[in-house]
């Protein structure tokens, strides 16, 4: 089983034995250098790799819940992988919180030695504000491979959309670690976009997510990105399953 922390620990046995350049702190995800250079750093706190509980995000709050499951037809056969998780997001102070409801669902196909993946991941959220149902969406989904390095190399990618507010972003998967050229087949984190401009990217090579968010967001913008960030980094990805394979 391979995971996000399982790569890190991986990539921590290579430094010490040399044989990737020495880092001054644990793998980190690789960050574009211009938008590296204009983002500030915010650890989230309260996740700890944990299924439910109560997180923090500099001035906001809220409680978050996740889960998985994975169904075997004449394992391995086919695999059917599904999960569900929810969290609330306010800022302090704020009477009602935005209330998220995601799904995700994927399967797999074997067959001899090949896998194939007739039902791609899938990962969709709904958005609540006192019951009543927001003009908010927030999809993810696996994009075909772009060529055949792409293929050869098997990573998880990811890309999707969100619109929350008046704010439409766009995000993709990272796999590479920085400083060195050691990559990762499921996410190390993301780089979210709204336009052509890189605004933030949410690290998951931690028990606890760490964002990046860019210096000259106006709030509105700064609680969407927040909101994205959270729903990604929520996700029991398929990739990175807790389940046994």
């Amino acid at each position: 089983m391979k995971s996000r922390q399982s790569d890190a620990i991986i990539f921590t046995m290579l430094l010490f034995a040399g044989a990737v350049p020495a880092a001054p702190e644990t793998a980190r995800m690789e960050l574009p250098a211009e938008f590296e250079q204009r983002a500030t750093r915010v650890a989230a706190q309260g996740f700890g790799g944990w299924n439910k509980g109560s997180y923090t995000i500099g001035n906001y709050r809220g409680d978050f819940s996740r889960s998985e499951s994975r169904l075997g037809i004449f394992d391995p056969l086919y695999v059917s992988s599904k999960g569900k998780s929810s969290f609330t997001f306010r800022e302090v102070g704020a009477m009602e919180p935005l209330e998220t409801e995601c799904r995700m669902a994927k399967g797999a196909a074997t067959v001899g030695v090949v896998t194939f993946d007739p039902k791609k991941m899938s990962y969709r959220c709904d958005f609540r504000r006192a019951g009543t149902l927001q003009d908010a969406s927030f999809v993810m989904g696996q994009p075909k491979p772009e060529n055949m390095k792409e293929r050869f190399l098997a990573k998880d990618r990811r890309s999707g959309e969100a619109v929350i507010g008046s704010h439409r972003m766009t995000f993709e998967s990272v796999h590479t670690y920085k400083g060195s050229r050691l990559s990762s087949q499921p996410p190390v984190g993301y780089v979210i976009r709204s336009g052509d401009s890189i605004v933030g990217a949410v690290e998951l090579t931690d028990w606890n997510p760490t964002l990046y968010l860019a210096d000259d967001l106006e709030q509105g913008e700064r609680e969407s990105l927040l909101v994205t960030a959270l729903a990604i980094a929520v996700l029991r990805d398929p990739a990175d399953s807790a389940l046994e394979e």
